[in-house]
């Protein structure tokens, strides 16, 4: 891939683009309609077969990574929902994503060693780790606050707090003296060293 051939600016348009992108619709998209606006990245106007085919390059370039970094990636830019056709009377129009579901059911797996000699709570865990990669909205369309996650998995909400902070820090990872990095920002930048490698993404070429 050539220079003038480069797609994306950075890793997060290429793989919210990747990860986004409706493999079921061969005209533009409403994610493409809204790429173009500027609203998910720099896919430089790709739809249909080009943008389907597109996509599958970029998610074959991260099949060597762990399943933890593929699983916080795909939590990190995938949609939690997807558009619904079915017309139905009972649709909303929307949903779930099984991709984005199956990456959070690992992560909330996987984080059950940051417990290791206390009590942990799946639900608990789970809930909190769609809060943080962008259900932030129950079904009713309330805010989902750690009170009302205490209150749903019926714990005390010290227990919600403490369970979100081990969990932001092992994500996010720790500022200041001390700090640890995330596994979010790991992953990030190993994609953005790989994509670069691959020419997916460069620098935006001045006018």
């Amino acid at each position: 891939m050539t220079e003038t051939e480069i797609l994306f600016t950075s890793a997060d348009s290429a793989l919210r683009f990747a990860f986004s992108y409706s493999t079921q619709q061969y005209s533009p998209t409403p994610m493409a309609r809204a790429m173009r606006g500027g609203n998910v990245g720099t896919g430089k106007g790709l739809a249909g077969v080009d943008g389907a085919g597109q996509a599958g390059m970029l998610r074959s370039e991260l099949r060597d990574f762990s399943l933890l970094h593929q699983a916080v990636l795909i939590a990190q830019f995938a949609p939690a929902e997807l558009p619904c056709d079915c017309t139905a009377p009972c649709c909303s129009g929307r949903k779930p994503n099984r991709e984005w579901g199956e990456a959070v059911s690992f992560l909330t797996e996987h984080t059950t060693h940051l417990f290791a000699g206390s009590l942990s709570h799946y639900r608990l865990r789970r809930i909190l780790i769609e809060r943080h990669f962008g259900a932030h909205r129950g079904a009713d369309g309330k805010k989902i606050t750690l009170e009302r996650v205490a209150e749903s998995c019926g714990v005390h909400r010290q227990t919600a707090s403490t369970h979100h902070l081990k969990l932001l820090t092992y994500l996010r990872g720790k500022k200041g003296i001390g700090g640890e990095v995330g596994v979010q920002a790991i992953a990030l930048q190993r994609a953005d060293e790989l994509l670069r490698d691959r020419g997916f993404v460069g620098m935006e070429e001045a006018a």
